[in-house]
């Protein structure tokens, strides 16, 4: 059932590469606009809480698919992106869907910032503050570190689930697992075990990330601990 593996393998280590890599891109990016959005988010002006509130509630209100496809149409429009050929796929479209991506996970990630923030008691900003420090001081250094740490669980899903997201990619040309997947299966006339194929790759790289994520958990479980 398997036996196009022995031929096929390097296009499904190619595809993998390619998610490791825009997971790991919109990731960064994702965590990037979330800090910077529950920021405005929180913030006292009220025009910078307003535009949050509008992006958080268009990206999580329509289809991840859309916002791809409309990213990357817009950024070949406004941007000329070489078309360099990176695993498969040309910079044109990885880099635009990376992009869409991070855009998407910001403001599901904000969300989870936003939650772990207003978990921790009113006290403790009142304590940095009467200590002299600013507010930008007391959130940084105070109140987002305990935020962190007890949000790691969520955070971890959506860090998942961002993986998986990324196939949605082949609707624009990227060559990641799932594209590369259904061309072998056009290949072959038979889909069923390339997809299969592509569900076990998905599957290894979620487990590893939430393996990871539990020991990050841990790790700064025992840090908290040993602190107090």
């Amino acid at each position: 059932m398997f036996d196009f593996l022995k031929q096929y393998y390097p296009v499904f280590v190619e595809g993998t590469a390619q998610t490791i890599i825009i997971s790991i891109i919109g990731i960064l990016i994702g965590i990037l606009l979330g800090l910077i959005f529950v920021m405005m988010r929180l913030s006292k002006v009220r025009v910078f809480s307003y535009i949050a509130r509008v992006y958080i509630a268009i990206v999580r209100g329509t289809p991840a698919m859309i916002q791809v496809m409309l990213i990357y149409y817009t950024l070949s429009k406004v941007l000329e992106v070489p078309q360099i050929q990176f695993l498969g796929s040309g910079l044109d479209r990885v880099i635009p869907g990376s992009i869409a991506l991070g855009i998407n996970s910001g403001a599901y990630t904000a969300e989870i910032f936003r939650s772990g923030i207003i978990s921790i008691p009113n006290g403790q900003t009142e304590a940095g503050l009467s200590l002299g420090l600013s507010d930008r001081t007391t959130m940084f250094s105070i109140i987002l570190p305990q935020a962190v740490r007890n949000i790691l669980p969520a955070l971890g899903n959506e860090f998942i689930s961002l993986v998986k997201e990324s196939s949605v990619l082949f609707y624009i040309g990227v060559q990641e697992v799932t594209a590369q997947a259904l061309g072998v299966g056009g290949t072959l006339y038979d889909f069923v075990p390339p997809l299969i194929v592509a569900a076990l790759i998905y599957f290894v790289l979620t487990f590893i990330l939430s393996q990871l994520m539990q020991l990050l958990e841990k790790k700064m479980g025992r840090k908290y601990l040993q602190s107090n």
